[in-house]
């Protein structure tokens, strides 16, 4: 909890949103950062494009493990969620098996496309 002016004011915001704005790649622009009130971090962030990655990779990290371990307390000054830790430790779950089957059967499509090319250059 932060103090302004003599009260107490809570910082809560939504994990959900913040775990969409990490698994998007938007945090790589200083935005999960923004959303959680941290606005000159966000703008550090951008400017730095994502503190040359390393900050970003940190971030997420960060984020995905308080997601996938269902944690009650918050991340970048937020003090609480909105939201169910349960719903959102299922749907990042679903989200990154979504991310790994698309960039498998991707990676599969490309390697039997390249391999093709090269035997009709032989």
């Amino acid at each position: 909890m932060r103090k302004r002016g003599g009260n107490l004011q809570s910082n809560v915001r939504s994990k959900l949103i913040l775990v969409i704005l990490t698994l998007t790649g938007l945090s790589f622009f200083g935005l999960d950062r923004m959303y959680a009130g941290q606005i000159g971090m966000g703008v550090l962030k951008l400017i730095t494009a994502g503190g040359f990655g390393l900050w970003f990779i940190v971030d997420m990290f960060r984020v995905l493990y308080n997601a996938l371990t269902k944690q009650q307390y918050g991340l970048f000054g937020i003090t609480s969620w909105s939201d169910n830790p349960a719903f959102v430790f299922k749907v990042t779950l679903a989200i990154l098996v979504v991310q790994f089957l698309i960039s498998t059967i991707g990676g599969i499509i490309a390697a039997t496309n390249s391999g093709g090319k090269k035997e009709e250059e032989e």
